[in-house]
Formats: structure tokens, sequence, C-alpha cells
């Protein structure tokens, strides 16, 4: 088989893989154990990205608080990508402490499968706000809520099935990443306003001293 060939056949499963993930995903991410690739997951990691650049320029004005032309694209990206990859590190961490089995790249994998509601259903979204009144936001942030429910529905699921926890055992472990999660950006949060306090105090001296040697 050629190299184009095995491109083509990776590339085909996984569609076939993120469309099951939609509609049957117990049995994909049971598939997923078996057959992951990293290049899907970096694949859909950039479709994740580029559909948070468009809603941005696509909802309509009254619906969203964040204007095109106050955003900040980098900025929304990092907002994006950080959480991700912080969340399958504390995913990784505190299921590998809890017995489970997935290894970090089956994680990564499985979480960016994960996103594929947001990929599929939040552009038709935002040009649906386009056509939206004022006094049909509750639909606009209704269909909002069910996107982002469905992916922490998938993320529920890929933990449970590629750990073979059960139920409750699930359950408990979310809760700890959830926990973990919130501890490190709580830290990073601590550290960056510290650093930031001390950084605005080392500045109010220089300036104070150069002002005492200047006169």
């Amino acid at each position: 088989m050629t190299q184009s060939a095995v491109v083509k056949s990776s590339g085909l499963h996984s569609l076939r893989l993120g469309i099951a993930i939609l509609v049957h995903p117990v049995d994909a991410f049971e598939e997923l154990q078996k057959s992951r690739s990293l290049i899907a997951a970096f694949v859909l990691i950039v479709l994740t990205l580029c559909v948070r650049i468009v809603t941005i320029y696509m909802t309509s004005f009254h619906i969203t608080s964040l204007q095109p032309e106050n955003a900040d694209l980098n900025l929304e990206l990092i907002r994006f990508v950080l959480p991700l990859v912080s969340g399958v590190i504390a995913c990784y961490l505190i299921t590998s402490i809890m017995d489970g089995e997935a290894h970090f790249s089956q994680i990564f994998t499985a979480m960016s499968y994960a996103m594929l509601p947001y990929i599929v259903f939040s552009i038709p979204l935002a040009a649906l706000s386009r056509i939206l009144s004022r006094g049909e936001l509750g639909m606009y942030h209704g269909i909002s809520t069910i996107i982002w429910l469905w992916v922490a529905l998938l993320i529920f699921l890929q933990l449970k099935v590629l750990n073979d926890y059960t139920f409750k055992k699930t359950v408990g472990v979310l809760l700890l990443v959830i926990f973990a999660f919130l501890v490190f950006w709580g830290t990073a949060g601590l550290v960056f306003a510290l650093t930031n306090h001390v950084l605005q105090f080392v500045r109010e001296v220089m300036v104070e001293v150069r002002y005492l040697m200047e006169n």
C-alpha cells in the first residue's frame, strides 16, 4: 500500500470515528483504544481553534458580548489551548493514581474528539444568531449550553471507557480531575498575581531611586 493510500485510509478511519463519537460514543471510544491517531487529535484541535475564530466574527453583535474589533485572537487561542492541555494532564495524572488504563496519547486524542460537538455545531449556531432577535436569546444560549453539555458528556464517557471504570468511580475520578484542574489554575493565577505585584514594586522602587539620584 502506497503512502498516499495509507494517509487516505487513516483519514477515512478518523472521519468514521468522528461520526461514531457523535452517535455511538461508547463504541467509538472503545475503538479509539485500539487505534489512536495523534495526527487526528492535532487536526481536531486546530479545527477547534479555527471554529472559535470564525464564531467570533460570525456571531451577531446583539447576541455576543465579545465584538470582533475588541477580540484578541492570541488570547482567545490561549484560552482554548491551555485549558485543554492542562485538562489532559490533570486527567492523566489522576487516572494514573486511580488505577487507570489509558495512556497520555489516548487521553489527548479522546479529549480532542470530545470537542466534536463544538466543532460541528458552533458555526451553524453562529449563523443562526444572525436571524435571531434579542427576544430569542434564550434559544441561542440554550443550544450553546446543549453543545457544551454534550462535550462534557463525551469527556465523561471517554474517562469511563478508556480506563474501564464503573460509573461511580468515573464520577469520583472526574471530580478529582476537576479539583486538580482548579488547583492548578488557582495556583497559576496566584503566582501570576504575586509576580505582577513584585514587578510593579520593583519598578516603583527604581523610579523612586532614579528620582532621588537626579535630585
